[in-house]
């Protein structure tokens, strides 16, 4: 099982997304945002509140690592058929692509109950976190779909709103304590 999920994140670490594949996975970044910001806004999750440029380019350099690869390598390559491991097991429809991915989607969205922090907890345990959480899984697992299996493809696709919801829709605030609040 461990040797199977290691070649699943090998093989997915080394395909290379067609310039077709990144069109199809900047539409499911697009569709999910599009599905991600009405859900957001409308329960007063996504609050404007843009922080400074010197704290997103580190924080961003960052988070492209963890969450973008680490979770994606985990939920995504590991967990899902890779058609390069065995082409039989890669369905050829996404529903069927879907279902196999039902349970590894479920545990994502589980993740992320599962914080030591006590301020990420409450944010990770707000149902509507989870909800988007769940969209984002989804395209996650689109991008990995349509590119044949590409980590790179799903780690962006899980970076980009991570990162338009930390920078600039309140997660930052969130998630981490005000600067007045940390000790010296």
């Amino acid at each position: 099982m461990y040797e199977t999920a290691w070649k699943r994140v090998a093989a997915a670490a080394i395909t290379t997304p067609t310039a077709g594949d990144w069109f199809q996975v900047a539409c499911i970044v697009a569709a999910t945002c599009a599905i991600s910001l009405p859900i957001g806004l409308q329960t007063k999750f996504f609050k404007f509140e843009p922080i400074k440029l010197a704290t997103v380019i580190p924080a961003a350099m960052f988070t492209i690592i963890a969450p973008g690869f680490t979770e994606e390598a985990i939920f995504r390559a590991a967990l899902l058929p890779h058609p390069a491991v065995n082409p039989k097991a890669f369905p050829a429809s996404f529903v069927e692509f879907a279902l196999k991915a039902a349970v590894p989607l479920a545990i994502f969205v589980a993740y992320h109950l599962v914080n030591p922090d006590k301020r990420a907890r409450s944010v990770f345990w707000d149902a509507r976190f989870l909800a988007l959480a769940a969209v984002l899984g989804v395209g996650c697992t689109a991008s990995y779909y349509v590119t044949g299996g590409s980590l790179v493809a799903a780690a962006l696709t899980h970076w980009l709103p991570v990162n338009l919801w930390l920078f600039v829709l309140g997660g930052w605030n969130k998630v981490q304590p005000p600067e007045s609040s940390k000790k010296e």
